[in-house]
This record gives C-alpha cells, structure tokens and sequence, in this order.
C-alpha cells in the first residue's frame, strides 16, 4: 500500500474489527489514503502562524434570527418503514451486533 505506512494499515484494521466491518484490501488502501490526506491537511494547518488571532473573536457575526416553534404533524412512519430491509411493530429490526449471553427482546 504506497503512501500509507503500516502502522496506519493496522490502525485501520484494528478500528473496523472493533466496529464489525469487513474490509477488503481496496477499502483500507482508500481509507489510509484519505487519512493520510487529512493528516497532511492538519500538518499544513499546525504550520500556520495564528499566535495573534483570538479564536473566540466573533466579531462580525450576526446571530441567527429567532423564529417562531411550531409544532408540526409527521405521519409519515409507514413510507419509511416500508423502505426498510426489515421492519417490526412499527420499528426498524437490525441484525444483532453484540455478542454474548443476552435475552432476546
């Protein structure tokens, strides 16, 4: 994997065993590139002189208008439900993705 270095391979690797997902070599090649490329980012940012910026100045933004709460009905759980792979009683059912002695509900 050019451009990425090992470490950061096995980082990837540990972090989706850990969310349970499978990727294959294409898909951790993508991933380390894309985080290489956000660490790059942050390394040019980290190079920045900004010592005389006060990062809590809001000087010229204007707050947000206040608007009026309004209640509003949303009937529409069975088109989205009717989307889902696998619905139940009204609610979306998932696989299982923790492991272990649990009472099934």
């Amino acid at each position: 994997m050019s451009g990425t270095s090992d470490g950061l391979v096995e980082e990837i690797r540990r972090v989706a065993k850990l969310a349970m997902l499978e990727l294959n070599e294409d898909e951790i090649k993508h991933i380390g590139t894309q985080f290489k490329n956000i660490l790059d980012q942050l390394q040019t940012l980290s190079e920045l002189n900004a010592k005389d910026i006060n990062p809590f100045s809001l000087e010229d933004v204007e707050p947000m208008p206040w608007r009026k709460d309004e209640v509003v009905a949303w009937n529409r759980y069975s088109e989205v439900l009717s989307q889902a792979p696998v619905s139940e009683e009204g609610y979306f059912k998932v696989p299982r993705i923790v492991e272990g002695d649990h009472d099934e509900k």
